[in-house]
Formats: C-alpha cells, sequence, structure tokens
C-alpha cells in the first residue's frame, strides 16, 4: 500500500535542532545543485520523460510550505503563490533564499514537534514530516545530479553538508 509506511516515533528523529541541521544542510545542497544547472536546462532538460530539474524544486517548497502551513497556520508566510513559480534561475534562488529566512524564523515557532499532521493523505507528526521532506529532497536531487553529469557538469559534492564544516 503506497500509505503504509513504517511507523518511527518523532523522538528517532532527534531533537529539534539536529532536524533543523538536517533540513539547513538538505537545502545548501540542492541549492548548489540548482546553481550549477545551465538556465535552460534547469526548466527544460530531463531524461527519460522526467521533470526538469525546476519542477521538482517546486515540489520540495510546495511539501515544506504545507508542513508549515498546517502547523502554524495563520502565523505563516506562504512561501510563493502556487502556480507562478518563478521562471529564472536568479528567481529561483532568490526565492530558495527567502524560503530558507522563513523557514529560520519559523521553526522557533512550532512548539509541538511530535503534533500530527495530514498533508497528501497521510498522517505523520511535524518531525515526520521534515523527515519525509528531507528524504523526499534527497532522492529528487540524485536526479538533478544525473541530469547534471548527463549534460557534462560535475555536481556539486553529495558529501558537502555545511554543518560538517563547524
Amino acid at each position: 500500500d503506497l500509505h503504509s509506511f513504517p511507523t518511527r516515533r518523532s523522538s528517532d528523529l532527534g531533537n529539534s535542532s539536529a532536524l533543523l541541521t538536517n533540513l539547513k544542510d538538505a537545502r545548501a545542497l540542492t541549492r548548489k545543485v540548482i546553481e550549477a544547472f545551465p538556465e535552460k536546462d534547469l526548466f527544460e532538460f530531463n531524461i527519460a520523460n522526467l521533470r526538469p530539474f525546476s519542477a521538482m524544486v517546486e515540489e520540495f517548497l510546495m511539501i515544506t510550505n504545507y508542513i508549515f502551513r498546517e502547523t502554524l497556520h495563520e502565523k505563516h508566510t506562504p512561501f510563493y503563490t502556487e502556480g507562478q513559480f518563478p521562471s529564472t534561475k536568479a528567481e529561483v534562488l532568490a526565492l530558495w533564499d527567502k524560503v530558507t529566512e522563513i523557514i529560520n524564523r519559523e521553526w522557533k515557532e512550532v512548539g509541538d514537534y511530535t503534533q500530527s499532521l495530514t498533508i497528501y493523505q497521510m498522517t505523520f507528526s511535524f518531525a515526520q514530516w521534515i523527515s519525509y521532506a528531507i528524504e523526499n529532497e534527497t532522492h529528487h536531487r540524485g536526479q538533478g545530479y544525473t541530469y547534471l553529469r548527463a549534460l557534462g557538469i560535475e555536481p556539486p559534492f553529495f558529501w558537502g553538508r555545511e554543518s560538517f564544516n563547524n
């Protein structure tokens, strides 16, 4: 069944600070992948009729937006208006940075990381949803790496997590 996932307790995912560090590291790596794409290829290149990487980036932002919206309700600042995703690489990177600022600010407002949220007809805790978002982004970032290699571009090191440098 598509919606049957092994259940992990939120406490299995570490404390909120560790979870935020993991999210920030994943997002920083994805930003490097976005930067590596040539402008046109970010929006058009695909392999085997899969989506271009920009569409995957839009999905990452949509999922994270839903998580924070369902958690903070009216306190949440929407990332962007759905259906109006940026059309240039510079705009995508600017939006990515804006979302990073919102996440950093709103993370402090969450309070209960074990609260249940139902998104896409699946119910997980906030912490589990963040873990899902990280895993989804990591999976699709791997597709971005494949696209970059197919374009003859060396992708950024996948182990280049910013927290490892501290």
